[in-house]
């Protein structure tokens, strides 16, 4: 085996080509250190292994850690910093403005949360509505696993697009992707269209802001390189097995798919791995 890239785990960089182009990258906390993207594609069909050194740095200070919080980071910035606080993943949450609970970072919250963001729908396992900031359209719908999607409407800021979605997932609508169901096949026999005009319908009985024009709410379609998909899934643990991989048989999602088990790569942001090929 020989080594073909080093360095520590972020999630995989996406290109929206067709099929996709998925590239390992450096999530080392100082950018000027950090080592150049390597194309995954390239391994289809071949014997990869992903070798994990032992060490977890955290992705915002460097700090050694036994384990990460927040998807990278250690426990002192998981609980200091903006990126890692309850709103990222819960967005309806916002504190911003609040005298007892202010916002970890006022340049964050002005340069990420205060900004344009997008309502849709996507097709994962299955039809959900999801948000994203604008600049993050299509990658976003790419890293969870969507075969398709649909723009529904744009939002000044992150807290109101939030609670839309909040809205929504209380009335029903799915807000989440099985990951099982995702990686064992492209799902079939579900009308997309059909559920963004449930959405739009339901934001024009609440009066929402932002719905888009019917000439921008078009679907955007995604293949994957994947050649053969998974009968039953099984992920690989590099906390308990140090080594991951086999033959590389297909990547969605963030997911690489061996014909032994997955990886999610983005679960172990933070992690040094060294990959090795045939």
């Amino acid at each position: 085996m020989q080594t073909v890239w080093t360095g520590t785990l972020k999630k995989m960089r996406v290109e929206s080509s067709t099929p996709v182009e998925y590239y390992f990258t450096d999530g080392w906390w100082e950018k000027e250190n950090r080592v150049a993207d390597h194309l995954v594609n390239d391994h289809l069909d071949k014997e990869l292994v992903i070798r994990f050194s032992g060490d977890i740095n955290c992705i915002a200070c460097g700090r050694k850690t036994k384990k990460t919080f927040s998807q990278g980071y250690c426990f002192p910035c998981s609980m200091s910093r903006a990126e890692a606080d309850i709103c990222i993943i819960k967005p309806e949450m916002c504190h911003h403005g609040q005298t007892d609970n202010p916002c970890r970072d006022e340049n964050f919250a002005q340069t990420q949360c205060f900004q344009p963001h997008i309502l849709y729908c996507s097709l994962t396992s299955g039809v959900k509505v999801g948000i994203t900031r604008e600049p993050n359209v299509p990658s976003r719908w790419i890293d969870q696993g969507a075969v398709a999607a649909i723009p529904v409407a744009r939002m000044a800021d992150r807290r109101t697009v939030g609670l839309v979605e909040k809205r929504l997932s209380d009335e029903g609508f799915a807000d989440k992707t099985h990951w099982t169901r995702m990686l064992k096949g492209n799902p079939e026999g579900f009308d997309l269209a059909a559920a963004v005009e449930r959405v739009v319908d339901r934001l024009e009985d609440w009066g929402v802001e932002g719905i888009l024009p019917e000439t921008e709410r078009t679907e955007h379609r995604f293949e994957y390189p994947v050649r053969v998909w998974p009968q039953k899934v099984k992920s690989f643990n590099l906390d308990k097995e140090p080594e991951a991989g086999g033959v590389l048989q297909g990547i969605k999602g963030q997911y690489l798919i061996f014909e032994g088990g997955v990886i999610n790569l983005r679960k172990y942001t933070g992690y040094k791995v060294e990959i090795l090929t045939a």
